[in-house]
């Protein structure tokens, strides 16, 4: 009968985060009994903030007590920070990038990541084509993916295996489809275009290879560029070779702007509702994990920020310890958050 293992000498599930390596999402059964799963999860304030109020900024690392986060609008911020998960982030002095671009995307780790695209708030907000690689003591690489966006789709788990797919550009008024891989060293075609053109999605991710994309905003029937998108109410799934539209009406419409967790599960929150979604089977079913704690000075609405497990304001990779990162108070453009907010299940 399904439901029947609580414990594992005498560990309960829920304290059991892996097995082999292996998720509990990836394993169905053991002995032919289900999992009882994990909980909807809850949110909490970190006590912990940023240095800097910002918005639409890029981030990545393994987890939330090893990120760096960089950049941000809606004027220019040049530094970064790094956070340990135990006291303030702190501003690396000396080490900002040569580009302060807004809603660029990132793929990496704190001491290895690669950063692209975004748009430029001193220049009338136009999309960029820049990317930058940093090794943990400077940037470095200043290339082209090969078009101008920003917010696309974004995954990789270092600076030699990150894709990008779709995004927004403001000199035409479209979004796209264009799937652009970086090898550490050159940008070529990713050989799988995004699903459609598609924008501010959140996504979640183990890979470059297996990613999830949920909302947004996107043209459902264009197969190319598109000027006539609309709030996305779907999630994708790309299992490395190709994507499926998983599911429908399940997890709300609009941009996303921060995600974390895997390719398989992950957390979600968006939207001036604060909600989070949560999903066990690469995105064709959800459940609802509830909204924002009170009383973190944030009208009850989750901070949101840029696109992506690999590059929003998303705290660390794991649904079953993330969270977020500043972005902007109630979803509303002007007002920088600082806050460093937890999700535990």
């Amino acid at each position: 009968m399904a439901n029947q293992v609580q414990k594992l000498n005498s560990i309960t599930l829920t304290d059991i985060e892996t097995f082999n390596g292996k998720t509990d999402a990836n394993i169905e059964k053991i002995n032919g009994k289900t999992f009882v799963g994990l909980t909807a999860g809850t949110w909490s304030d970190s006590g912990h903030n940023l240095t800097t109020g910002r918005s639409r900024v890029w981030g990545t690392g393994a987890t939330r007590s090893s990120m760096i986060i960089g950049n941000g609008q809606t004027t220019s911020i040049t530094t970064i920070e790094y956070y340990n998960g135990s006291a303030n982030a702190s501003v690396q002095t000396g080490k900002d990038p040569s580009q302060a671009w807004g809603s660029s995307i990132s793929g990496g780790v704190q001491t290895d990541c690669v950063k692209a695209q975004g748009f430029d708030s001193d220049s009338s907000n136009a999309s960029q084509d820049d990317t930058e690689e940093w090794n943990g003591t400077s940037w470095s690489n200043n290339t082209t993916s090969g078009y101008n966006c920003e917010s696309p789709i974004g995954a990789g788990t270092s600076s030699t295996a990150f894709t990008i797919w779709g995004g927004y550009t403001s000199q035409t008024n479209q979004s796209v489809v264009t799937g652009r891989t970086y090898n550490g060293s050159t940008w070529s075609d990713a050989g799988d275009a995004a699903p459609a053109p598609i924008y501010a999605a959140g996504s979640g991710a183990d890979s470059n290879q297996s990613v999830i994309a949920l909302a947004g905003y996107y043209d459902d029937d264009a197969t190319s560029a598109s000027s006539s998108f609309g709030s996305a109410d779907k999630c994708w799934y790309y299992n490395g070779s190709s994507w499926s539209n998983k599911s429908e009406g399940s997890a709300g419409s609009g941009g996303c702007y921060s995600a974390f967790g895997g390719g398989v599960t992950f957390g979600q929150t968006f939207s001036s509702a604060g909600n989070t979604y949560l999903t066990g089977d690469s995105g064709a079913t959800f459940s609802s994990g509830g909204s924002v704690a009170t009383g973190l000075g944030i009208s009850s609405s989750n901070p949101y920020s840029s696109t992506g497990n690999k590059g929003g304001n998303r705290c660390g990779k794991s649904n079953v310890d993330g969270g977020t990162i500043g972005g902007d108070y109630a979803a509303a453009e002007g007002s920088n958050s600082t806050a460093i907010l937890n999700f535990d299940r």
